[in-house]
């Protein structure tokens, strides 16, 4: 992926107004994310535009299963704009509970709102992961299902 996707487009980004320097992340999976930081008061909307047409160039010469994917360009700000709170009037709420919500009710619809380049969160998180045994769920003749139920009843 570095060869044959990242250094491909980083090359074609070159001679952008105002461009800073790139960075680019991959992972495993093949994804790449490339950060191109431009100097302060440059517009935005015109710095994708050029992005974006240079991305155009560089198309042509990324592999097919690239090409057929898709390659998306972002525009965000590394400044918040702005910083939200969530409490709850429940006293039996905890913290670990209302950043669950947020992250499961409220962040996506964020930031797949107009104008919004990324959404962070702080704060306590939690996730679970639960391997099921199917020997021992006939034993007690459970379904997942039933293990679900039991987890959101908790």
């Amino acid at each position: 992926v570095q060869d044959t996707v990242t250094q491909v487009i980083e090359q074609n980004m070159n001679g952008i107004d105002n461009l800073m320097y790139m960075s680019s992340t991959s992972d495993s999976a093949g994804s790449v994310t490339i950060t191109l930081t431009f100097q302060s008061g440059t517009d935005p909307d015109i710095a994708q535009v050029q992005v974006q047409n240079k991305l155009q160039l560089a198309t042509p010469l990324l592999p097919q299963e690239v090409q057929q994917q898709g390659i998306s360009v972002e525009k965000s700000s590394s400044s918040f704009l702005m910083v939200a709170g969530f409490v709850s009037d429940n006293p039996q709420t905890t913290q670990d509970d209302i950043s669950d919500y947020v992250a499961s009710n409220v962040k996506d619809s964020i930031s797949r709102l107009n104008g919004v380049g990324d959404v962070q969160l702080f704060g306590a998180q939690y996730a679970m992961r639960i391997w099921l045994d199917a020997n021992l769920l006939n034993k007690y003749q459970l379904t997942p299902v039933d293990v679900i139920n039991q987890l959101k009843v908790q």
